[in-house]
């Protein structure tokens, strides 16, 4: 992460803390880069473990906007992938009471594509534990604007033949109406990872109606 921090030098990187008091299957740590013309706007940024950091930005007009980064481990490391979920849930009903627009990016290790039956016409087996963060987000009206991958040779993340989309932004129900369009982008000729992007665009109408706000 230093290294990209040095490569992309108008950005301001946020980091969460690495865990080191414990051996665990999975990495941990995960970042977030902002625009440096934006990071005054950085109110607090808080590591909540290794795995899941948020970022706060306070604009005029009382809007305030709180930014997740997940990593959720794979089933391999189950005790701490639940310990990571559960912890997401909390912090995302914390911040929804608190009134902020969040969103939440990451790697979940999930596969929403096969999900979505089971929540749609299977909801008991939807309320079951092992489903709970997608069924809490979908319950709670949050959007994944991923493009659903129809594509055999597009996802978010390949592994030798094998192509799977387990990467999502998701977006609060307060912060869905400014969501223009998402897409994956195709990063296979690069060799830095084995994931693919994805790049969501949002309506900047939210912060101009902020300004205009506070000059009332």
């Amino acid at each position: 992460m230093h290294f990209l921090s040095k490569r992309f030098s108008n950005y301001t990187v946020f980091s969460s803390s690495l865990d080191t008091s414990q051996h665990v299957c999975s990495s941990g740590g995960v970042s977030l880069f902002i625009e440096n013309s934006l990071a005054p706007h950085v109110h607090t940024h808080t590591s909540h473990s290794s795995r899941l950091l948020s970022v706060d930005l306070y604009f005029k007009g009382n809007i305030k906007l709180r930014i997740f980064v997940v990593y959720i481990p794979p089933t391999s490391d189950q005790a701490l992938r639940d310990t990571t979920i559960d912890l997401l849930i909390q912090a995302l009903s914390d911040t929804k009471r608190l009134g902020f627009h969040h969103t939440i990016c990451g790697d979940f290790n999930m596969h929403l594509d096969q999900f979505y039956p089971i929540f749609f016409n299977q909801p008991q087996i939807a309320s079951k534990r092992i489903h709970r963060l997608f069924n809490f987000l979908l319950s709670s009206g949050y959007v994944d604007f991923t493009p659903v991958n129809f594509s055999d040779s597009l996802g978010t993340f390949r592994h030798a033949d094998i192509i799977t989309r387990i990467d999502y932004i998701w977006s609060c129900p307060l912060f869905k109406s400014f969501l223009l369009t998402s897409i994956i982008f195709d990063a296979c000729d690069s060799s830095l990872s084995d994931h693919n992007p994805i790049i969501t665009y949002f309506d900047f109408s939210l912060l101009r109606f902020s300004i205009k706000l506070a000059r009332a």
